[in-house]
Parts: structure tokens; sequence; C-alpha cells
């Protein structure tokens, strides 16, 4: 029988998006019951689809293809490691001793049932590198590679589309392999049979993935079908006017669906922001496409790329709401230069509904937005009014991260909202989650408008959510003393109100009594000074920056103080220790605005 929450969540997809889910269902049945038949309709296919230009004929520019490099660059010791069959991805090596070896289905016994570092594996991105850097020397390792891939690319093996044949890792390679050869050929450096054995290899992923565009899971997943098959449309002998007209409207509609006008990819994470910039900027040189469309993605291209500053840390590093981590991409430094350091620093992402607040050495990121796309909020968190701080550059209230996509309880626990930094009610989640992409109950928070923050002490941004256990609010402000004032109130249930804090544990916290905490890293030295309510060190917890790579983390409560059929709490965070005039002008002064209601 059907679940109350899977019922839930099917009412909230559009027929056409269900419509290619039942598609996709067939496919799969279909090539598992007849994978020889499946395997020579796509050769069929494929022998319909046009071929990759020879040398000198393809119109991929230079430049374009160097900007998508920047997202697949290797080193030597990688390149080297690959000829000899061993492979470092997502911080996991595996050695499997040489290139005929290589099992392109290993599965890493720690990521159960969603097998990532396979799918990584299966990108075959270090081809891009391989290609790009020219050594003839590496031409051998290029044809030893596509041998091995190609000997276990059949459909007769076990979830093809979630291994080798995902469409996502086919568009990966067609983005990291073909941006590779034009960088080569450009410097004169490919040989032809190497150049017409990748074209056949691109070939056949090109038309495999104009086949099986993933219009059923939509967002970042449709969004690289549709770069690859861009990219490759630039390379190859030409789309005709029809297959031309029909990735137009793909593309322009996938632009519409799911870049929101701030330029933040409508999954909100900082991760695959930056890969919705690689993709605008392909559209925005697809020739082919429609003057309105490349316009479109031109404009979004330029929003996204300062959604993606925003949400980037002083160290380069991105912000880990939502399903985020380190290293997935490179970062908005690595590819779009230095950001001018005359330009503020705060700002806000209306429609996404995050926002940055900085205060001297203090940055302060937070989430007034919604889980994502009622469609599809697969990579969404329950980090409703969260906060990421940091201070002189280092991480001090972090996002929990995401440690694996693997069904399971740390999945669930790093999705909810009991597990950040945003005030929430004790044993209530506003979201209901399914294995580890689907989603029940659905929740939005929403912004408070500036003009509503105007009796804040300094400049300020501030969030609410309302839920069926009752309502919360945050607004954080800077304040002329120096650093900022977190303050957050509950109204609805009593008794569980709760505003938790996860710092790294590299941190360390001298507690002053039960309203003040010194804590230090290195020389850097903080303050945390709780004007209402009082501190309670609560269990450990971990955080994850890089995926698979737990780290230990303090949990610090600031437990609220009741008035009423109301709670509210709040904290100044500062560099300095406070004063008691300090004090006394923020309790007094403005700062009364965490007082009001929800």
């Amino acid at each position: 029988m059907m679940s109350r929450q899977l019922l839930s969540a099917l009412r909230r997809v559009p027929l056409p998006v269900l419509a290619h889910q039942i598609r996709r269902k067939a496919r799969d049945r279909f090539a598992a019951l007849a994978p020889g038949a499946y395997g020579r309709a796509m050769e069929r296919r494929a022998s319909r689809f046009p071929a990759l230009a020879g040398a000198g004929q393809a119109t991929v520019p230079v430049a374009l293809a160097a900007f998508i490099g920047r997202y697949y660059r290797a080193d030597r010791t990688a390149c080297d490691d690959a000829a000899r069959g061993a492979f470092e991805l997502m911080g996991t090596r595996v050695d499997f001793g040489s290139i005929a070896a290589i099992d392109w289905r290993h599965r890493l016994e720690s990521e159960n049932d969603h097998n990532l570092w396979r799918m990584k594996l299966c990108q075959l991105e270090i081809l891009h590198s391989l290609l790009a850097g020219g050594r003839e020397a590496d031409g051998p390792t290029i044809h030893a590679l596509l041998d091995s891939f190609e000997s276990a690319a059949g459909f007769d093996l076990a979830a093809p589309f979630r291994t080798i044949w995902s469409p996502y890792g086919a568009s990966h390679r067609i983005l990291a392999v073909l941006s590779g050869l034009v960088l080569a050929s450009a410097q004169g450096r490919t040989d032809p049979e190497l150049r017409a054995r990748i074209s056949r290899f691109l070939h056949r992923d090109a038309a495999f993935v104009r086949a099986n565009v993933e219009h059923d899971l939509r967002n970042n997943h449709t969004e690289r079908n549709l770069a690859a098959l861009c990219l490759y449309g630039m390379a190859c002998r030409g789309y005709s006017p029809a297959q031309a007209r029909r990735l137009d409207r793909e593309v322009s509609a996938i632009v519409m669906q799911t870049i929101l006008a701030d330029g933040m990819q409508i999954e909100r994470s900082a991760m695959y922001q930056g890969l919705s910039v690689m993709a605008l900027h392909i559209f925005a040189a697809s020739d082919f496409l429609s003057e309105a469309t490349r316009a479109l993605a031109a404009e979004r291209a330029k929003a996204a790329e300062r959604a993606w500053r925003m949400l980037s840390h002083r160290d380069g590093d991105i912000a880990l709401f939502n399903d985020s981590w380190l290293g997935e991409t490179p970062t908005a430094r690595d590819i779009l230069g230095p950001e001018d350091p005359a330009r503020a620093l705060s700002g806000r992402l209306p429609d996404a509904g995050y926002a940055r607040l900085t205060a001297g050495a203090i940055d302060v990121w937070m989430d007034a937005g919604p889980i994502g796309p009622g469609w599809n909020p697969g990579h969404g968190h329950a980090d409703f009014l969260a906060v990421e701080v940091d201070v002189e550059g280092e991480r001090l209230f972090v996002d929990p991260g995401t440690s694996q996509y693997s069904t399971g309880p740390r999945r669930t626990h790093e999705r909810s909202a009991a597990s950040h930094n945003g005030p929430c009610f004790e044993g209530a989640e506003p979201v209901e989650y399914l294995g580890c992409f689907k989603v029940g109950r659905l929740a939005a928070a929403e912004a408070i408008a500036p003009d509503d923050l105007r009796d804040c002490p300094g400049e300020a941004m501030g969030g609410r959510l309302t839920t069926a256990a009752g309502t919360v609010r945050r607004i954080v402000s800077a304040f002329a003393e120096g650093g900022v004032v977190i303050a957050d109130s509950w109204a609805g249930r009593t008794g569980e109100a709760r505003a938790r804090f996860l710092i790294p544990a590299e941190w360390q916290l001298a507690p002053k009594g039960d309203t003040l905490i010194r804590l230090t890293k290195g020389g850097t030295e903080v303050w945390l000074d709780a004007l209402e309510g009082h501190f309670r060190l609560a269990e450990s917890d971990s955080w994850c920056r890089r995926y698979m790579a737990p780290e230990p983390a303090h949990v610090l409560d600031l437990v609220p103080a009741a008035g009423g059929d109301r709670y509210t709490s709040a904290l100044r965070l500062s560099q300095k220790p406070p004063g008691t005039a300090d004090r006394i002008e923020i309790l007094a002064g403005p700062g009364t605005f965490f007082r009001s209601a929800p």
C-alpha cells in the first residue's frame, strides 16, 4: 500500500514529469529483460545522430573549453595514478593494480545503497587532463582506459542506468572529455587515430544522453544533460533544425524553471551552483540556440556568479546548506578569479531566501527560504533559519554538511531541523523524508522584509518559519560595539523550544558560568554572551565538510527564557569580552527587537 508520505510527494509532481518517470521505469524494465535488444536500439539511435566534426571544423571556442576544463583539471600525480589503475575520488583512494583490472562497478562498503564513488569513476573525468596535457606518453593510457571502460559498458549490468549508463555520469564524460579534446586539438597535439577513437566514444555517449534526458528528475540532472548536448552540438557536424529547436525549448525551460531571478539554482545548494554557472556559460555560447535563449542564459549566468560568490566563505570554500560538500566542484575563486575586495560582502538573494551579513571580521550566512522545488526537493535539508558563522575566516558555527547520499539514519539526521543551527521545536520535524532523496511533507521559511528590521541595532537579516508546531523567528543584527546578535523567538508549543549551535571540535570552549563562553582556536578569540536564556553544552555530534569524512563537533544549546506563551533567546557574538555598558545598551536600546512577537 502506498504510504501517506509517498502519496503527498507524488501529488506535487507535474504531469509531464510524472510521464517521464513512467517512461524511465519502462526503459529500466525493458533493458533488464532484453539488454541486447536495448543495446541494438541505442545503436540505431546513434546511427541517426550527428557525429563529431573533423579537426579544425568544430566551433567550440577554445576559451569555453578552457573554462569547462577548470572543473575537471587533475594534477600530474592523478594522471600517473590513472595509468597504474589507481584513483582518488571524493577523498577515498582505490588501487586496482592496473587499468585492465579496473572494476567499473566497484562499491565502497561505506556507501550502502547509493554508490557515488563508482559513479564518479565512470565519469572518466581524468581523460580531460590526459588529453589537454598533450603528452605523447599519455596516449596509451587513454586508449587503455577506453578499452577497459568499453569492455564493461554493456546494458546487461545490474542497474546500468545508475552506474556506467547514468545519463548524469555520461553528461559529465562528454563535458570533461570533449573540452579536453578541444584544447588538445587547438594545440595540434592529437593524432588522427586517437581523435577518431575519442569521437566515436563521445558520439555514443551523446546519442545516449539525447535519448535519456532526465526530465523525470529535472533540476541539476536535466541541466547537466542539456549542457553536454549543447557542447556536443558546437563540436558536431550540426544538429538538424528540428533537433536544434527541440534543444532550444528544453534549455529555455530548464533555465526558467530552475535558475531563479537572483541567480540561485532552485535546489539552493552552493555545490550545485558552481555546476550551474558552467552550464549557463555553455548555453550562452551555443550559437544554434535562439538569441532569446542565449540572452536569458547570459543574464542568469551573471546573477549565478554573484550568488555563488555570496555563498562562499572568505577562504573561497562554499557554505554547506542543503546537499553540499567541499571539493566536488572548484571554488568560485578558482573558476571566476578573485573578487574585487572593494565590493561589499553583505547582501541578499531574495528569491532563494539566503542572506549574508558581515560585521568586521565576522561573517554570517542565513537560510530563510524553502527546502527546494516542490516537484523534487531531493537535495534539500530542513536548515530553516540556520546560520553559518565565520570569525577571521575560521568556521565557528557550522552546518552539519553531507557525509553521504545513502539511505539510513545518518542521512536523515543530517537533513533534519534538529541537526542544524536554526531555532526549532524539539521533536517536531517540519519535513518528512522518504529514503535518501524523496520528501513527503514540505516546509518553507520566509525572509523578513528589510523595512521590518529598521529597529535593529545595525545591519540586519531575519526570517520566520510557521509549522503545525508553531512559529519560530530569527533575527541576526550587527551592533555598533562590534559583533553580531542572534535573537530567536518561539510561539506555539511550550517547553520544547531549542536553539542549537554546532562548533568544530578544534575550537576550545571555556564556559564562564552559564551565560558566557570564551572560544579560542589558534590566535582567534571569540566571546558568546547569552543576553536572553542560558548556555548548555549538549551531546557531541559531527559535521562533514567533505564527503564520507565526518569530523567531531561540540553541540551548544542556548536554552530560551520563558515569557508567558512565548520563548526567547539571544546571544551576542564578539571578539572582545562583553562590557557591562555594552550589554546594557543592547538590552535597553534597539536590541529589545528580540522580544517582539514572531
